[in-house]
């Protein structure tokens, strides 16, 4: 279970169920227990309200029941089922994260927004990450309109909020990170090779 996904069930929680931090912690683990054994997020809703005592959740209109994907996050729809790339390179060693949906456009956003900018901020700390970044951060560029194409969530279907998307890409430090990055290693380059 990831932590963006613990994050988000721990604010809903603290939400929707509230109550002292025991409360909080028993609701939270029954609702990532659920999930981790293949529940919906209707059921993992359920099971934390249940593990608390807690009055369950109304079920949804009947017509919101008749299928479609819904978010991993907030349970809304229209959800499209995508991965999302994370690359951070160290000096020596490398990491590679991945977050499977199926995301609403609002939380994929939030999501992608985040996984992207960290490629660009610390993907290229390697000598093969330097490559590998670029990659990562492409495929999650060919795979945005996939988010982009989906229309807003639909509040009625959702068991929580969805995120916040957040600042767009051009407003986070990693593409200027990167831009300068690549700059910088141009210019050497030139240099060198006008010598």
């Amino acid at each position: 279970m990831g932590e963006d996904n613990r994050r988000l069930w721990a604010e809903w929680v603290a939400r929707e169920i509230g109550g002292d931090e025991g409360r909080q912690r028993t609701a939270l683990d029954a609702a990532l227990q659920s999930l981790q054994t293949g529940g919906t997020v209707s059921e993992a809703s359920n099971a934390a309200r249940a593990a608390v005592g807690a009055t369950p959740a109304p079920p949804p209109a009947t017509y919101f029941q008749t299928g479609g994907t819904r978010c991993r996050f907030c349970g809304s729809v229209p959800a499209v089922p995508m991965t999302i790339y994370e690359h951070n390179g160290y000096l020596i060693l490398m990491t590679f994260k991945n977050l499977k949906g199926p995301f609403c456009r609002d939380c994929g956003l939030n999501v992608w927004r985040r996984m992207t900018d960290a490629t660009l901020l610390r993907g290229w700390l390697g000598m093969f990450s330097f490559f590998i970044a670029p990659v990562t951060a492409l495929i999650n560029v060919v795979n945005l309109s996939k988010l982009t194409s989906l229309p807003a969530p639909d509040p009625n279907s959702s068991v929580r909020p969805p995120a916040d998307p957040g600042q767009g890409l051009f407003r986070r430090p990693g593409v200027y990170v990167y831009v300068g990055v690549i700059a910088i290693v141009l210019v050497y380059f030139v240099l060198v090779l006008s010598r």
